[in-house]
């Protein structure tokens, strides 16, 4: 898929640019969340194969040393906001400890 055209904040718009220009924007990032949606969809089928085989051998279903892991993955990419969104991510993929 193309993305279309984005004009940056220093462009001047017309209002009916500015619909054209922001609808465009929208319908990408409509498609950007169903990509995120889709990722986080294989995420999670891969963590609950993860813990069935952990639990299986008779292992913790959580390793809280890899959730460390990921949590400063996100911090680093994202400051704050990342630790959020690193732990939603998480507690949707693993479900609740």
């Amino acid at each position: 898929m193309t993305a279309p055209a984005i004009a940056t904040s220093q462009d001047s718009a017309e209002p009916a640019d500015l619909d054209t220009l922001v609808g465009a924007l929208r319908a990408r990032i409509d498609d950007l969340d169903l990509l995120v949606l889709d990722q986080l969809h294989e995420r999670r089928l891969l963590s609950q194969r993860i813990q069935a085989a952990r639990v299986a051998s008779g292992g913790v279903r959580v390793e809280l040393s890899r959730e460390r892991e990921i949590l400063d993955v996100y911090a680093r990419a994202m400051g704050s906001d990342g630790i959020a969104m690193a732990t939603a991510v998480l507690r949707t993929c693993r479900g609740p400890l």
